[in-house]
């Protein structure tokens, strides 16, 4: 895998966190593409970092790959970075009982970082609406 990008000229845990309190309600699905984003990054790097994907499923898988394929249809990223973020999501799901864990970095936060990015560059709300494709 190549290495991480250059910087944002913004922090990304600063933004996921305005943006989950923008737009991830207290439960359930978001109502905005960008919600759900963020809402599913939260979700599993805390479920990751706080048991080790114990309670890891098939939604999860699901939930990974949904996040790769949102960020990585558009023009947002280049053709180069699309692939790097489907590698890391593969890694993700591959790795998922041996967690990468080890902060700045990660597979988990590379990911998330650029899901960041991608809302950034998406800056007014895309309506979601779920599919059923996951129950969490």
């Amino acid at each position: 895998m190549s290495p991480p990008p250059a910087p944002a000229p913004y922090n990304w845990k600063h933004e996921h966190g305005r943006l989950w309190d923008a737009h991830v309600p207290p439960s359930g699905p978001a109502k905005t593409l960008q919600g759900e984003l963020i809402r599913i990054c939260g979700k599993l790097v805390d479920q990751a970092y706080r048991n080790g994907n114990g309670n890891w499923d098939a939604d999860h898988e699901t939930m990974w790959r949904f996040v790769a394929r949102q960020i990585t249809e558009d023009d947002t990223f280049p053709e180069a970075e699309k692939q790097v973020i489907r590698e890391l999501v593969e890694t993700i799901i591959r790795d998922e009982a041996t967690p990468d864990l080890s902060g700045d970095g990660s597979t988990y936060y590379r990911v998330n970082e650029r899901a960041v990015d991608w809302c950034m560059a998406h800056p007014e709300p895309i309506p979601h609406v779920p599919d059923g494709s996951y129950r969490r």
